[in-house]
């Protein structure tokens, strides 16, 4: 067994993010799920949270 020692603040982020995660999200390959990942999805591009490539190799050359 390992243990792994973080400070207060990083535990109640980690909690806080688990939680966020648990609420939110349908179950794994469900439709609702599908909708779901969907609507995030056009949210973080409206958001401008995406990388746009003009070709296969650009987003390799990015990846490398």
């Amino acid at each position: 067994m390992q243990t792994v020692t973080v400070d207060a603040q990083t535990f109640e982020k980690i909690l806080s993010r688990l939680d966020h995660l648990s609420q939110k999200q349908p179950p794994y390959g469900s439709k609702e799920r599908w909708k779901w990942s969907d609507r995030e999805a056009k949210k973080d591009i409206k958001m401008g949270k995406v990388i746009k490539f003009d070709s296969a190799g650009e987003a390799i050359k990015w990846l490398n």
